[in-house]
Formats: C-alpha cells, sequence, structure tokens
C-alpha cells in the first residue's frame, strides 16, 4: 500500500545510506593511496575493517531499493534515484574491493623488500581521490560540470597509469630481484586507474538521477 509518508522517510534514509557508504569508500581509498606511496603492513587489516562496513550498507540499501519498489510504485526521478542506487551502490562496493587490494599489495611489499615508487604515483593517487570525490559529489549535485571534471580526471588518470607502467618496468629492468615486489606494484596501479574509471560511471549515474539522461555506457569500458 502506497504510504507518502513512509515514502518519504525510505528516500531520505537511502540517500543518508549512499552518502554514508560514499564516506566508507574515500576512507578506503585514503587507506590504499597512503599505503601504496609509503607501505605498511597495518594497512590490510584497516582496509578490510572498512570493507566490512560497505558489504554491510550494500547489502542494506539493496533491501531497501527493493522493498521501497515493489511497495510504493514510485515513479519519475524518485524512480530514477532507486534504480540508480543499486547501480551505484554495485560500483561503491567494487572500488572499496579495488581499495583493499590496493592496501594488500602495499602489505605485501612492507613485509617484504621496499622499493622505489614511479615519481607519478603520487599524482595518480591525488587524480584517483578526486575523481571519486567529486563523482559523489555529483549524485547530490545537479551541476554539470562535475561529471565533466571527473571525465577530464579519468583521462589524466589514464595518462598518468601509463607513465607508471613504463616507470615500474624500468625499475624491475635495473633489479630483477625485485620482481615480486614490483608485480604487486603493477597490479596496485592498475587498481587505481580502474577505481577512477568507475568513479566516472558512479558520476554518470548523476545525469539519470537529475535529468534522466543515461550516459553510462558511452564510453570505453575498463579492460579486466
Amino acid at each position: 500500500m502506497n504510504n507518502p509518508r513512509f515514502f518519504e522517510l525510505e528516500l531520505a534514509e537511502l540517500k543518508r545510506s549512499l552518502a554514508g557508504m560514499g564516506d566508507l569508500v574515500e576512507q578506503a581509498l585514503t587507506i590504499a593511496t597512503g599505503a601504496i606511496l609509503a607501505p605498511r603492513v597495518e594497512s590490510r587489516e584497516e582496509a578490510r575493517a572498512v570493507e566490512e562496513r560497505l558489504d554491510a550498507l550494500d547489502s542494506t540499501i539493496e533491501e531497501r531499493c527493493q522493498r521501497v519498489i515493489a511497495l510504493q510504485s514510485p515513479m519519475a526521478r524518485d524512480l530514477r534515484l532507486l534504480i540508480a542506487a543499486l547501480r551505484i551502490t554495485a560500483d561503491l562496493e567494487q572500488m572499496g574491493d579495488l581499495a583493499e587490494s590496493v592496501s594488500k599489495r602495499a602489505a605485501f611489499i612492507a613485509r617484504h623488500r621496499l622499493v622505489p615508487n614511479p615519481p607519478e604515483l603520487s599524482e595518480l593517487c591525488i587524480a584517483v581521490r578526486t575523481s571519486v570525490h567529486r563523482g559523489l559529489e555529483s549524485l547530490s549535485s545537479p551541476d554539470p560540470g562535475l561529471v565533466k571534471e571527473v571525465e577530464e580526471n579519468e583521462d589524466r588518470s589514464d595518462v598518468l597509469t601509463k607513465r607508471c607502467y613504463e616507470g615500474i618496468q624500468k625499475l624491475m629492468a635495473a633489479d630483477p630481484s625485485l620482481i615480486r615486489e614490483y608485480t604487486h606494484l603493477l597490479r596496485a596501479v592498475s587498481h587505481l586507474e580502474h577505481i577512477a574509471d568507475i568513479a566516472l560511471s558512479v558520476s554518470e549515474e548523476s545525469s539519470y538521477i537529475h535529468r534522466g539522461t543515461l550516459i553510462r555506457h558511452h564510453h570505453d569500458e575498463p579492460q579486466k
């Protein structure tokens, strides 16, 4: 049965949960980028604790969306918000997984031998964190400029990732005894690039929420 008051409360709680999930993703990414720049063994457990909270929120949001759609028959923008929320939570959960993996690889390096980072890695970390922050911000703002900013940052992340790959490959050639550590560093860089890709998809959901325009698939899918 349709209950306007219940519906309003559910939507308000959904928005709070999405914001909370976004905050957790940023926490996980802060841990991950800090750890890969200055590897710490503790980073893996710190990231895992955040990821567990993300998983719990993911399930809560999915259940709430399904319940509201089934019981309240939402229309127009409210329906778009609920549909988008299901996709956004999957994206946020994936970003959390990737951030945890970056922390895990940083912990491996910390337990073995520290290796020099390519000079572009610090800039890549900043670009990825900015993409995620702006992507989350766009969900509550109709400003299309935010989506454009995330897109430009994602392009910048691609360039920096390529430079990091080239730098790490040169370092590997110079000291093959560190091949395991550099392999983990390469994978961490790949995960950071993928997080920037997902941040763009999240920002594109804002166009669907605010304007009903679905642009999510108008760019190349990231390679697995």
